[in-house]
């Protein structure tokens, strides 16, 4: 994605022009981003970030879940209403591709196919393995194991 490099053109043209107001720019977006509320994993109220780190809170949780299944072969994605794969998936990520929806290099890496059956005794790691997006269910149906970072709502990794 080029949001960052833009990002980073703003704030180049904006230091060039007059580096007190860049300055005063960047303190302003981390005076907002500590105004934050942050709610602690134990269920009290929610607070500013920026005190947050003072809280008294419980310690994070551990839990393992142990599949019993077997290992995906073949990758296949749900698309409105049906589930896309070969030809099909192909047809598709190059749609996807074309309308800029996602980057054609990993349209090909999808169509060049990883081998699931490689991910089986392969650790990964995960932040934010709750999202919606994320890769944490792919990763445990190829076989995976994950160490996953992610929301306190463990009905939510299954």
């Amino acid at each position: 994605h080029t949001y960052n490099a833009h990002m980073l053109k703003v704030f180049e043209a904006q230091l060039r022009a007059d580096p007190a107001v860049a300055l005063a720019s960047l303190k302003k977006g981390l005076e907002k981003a500590t105004a934050m509320d942050f709610e602690p994993k134990d269920g009290t109220p929610a607070v500013p970030l920026a005190v947050a780190g003072s809280i008294d809170v419980k310690p994070f949780g551990t839990w393992a879940i142990h599949g019993t299944g077997n290992a995906l072969k073949t990758i296949s994605v749900p698309y409105n209403g049906s589930v896309l794969s070969g030809a099909s998936l192909s047809f598709q990520l190059d749609k996807w591709a074309r309308r800029g929806t996602m980057e054609a290099d990993c349209a090909e890496a999808i169509k060049e196919g990883v081998r699931l059956d490689t991910f089986k005794g392969r650790t990964f790691i995960l932040i934010g393995a709750g999202s919606e997006l994320g890769p944490l269910r792919p990763l445990l149906l190829a076989g995976a194991t994950v160490a996953a970072v992610a929301t306190r709502k463990p009905q939510r990794w299954a």
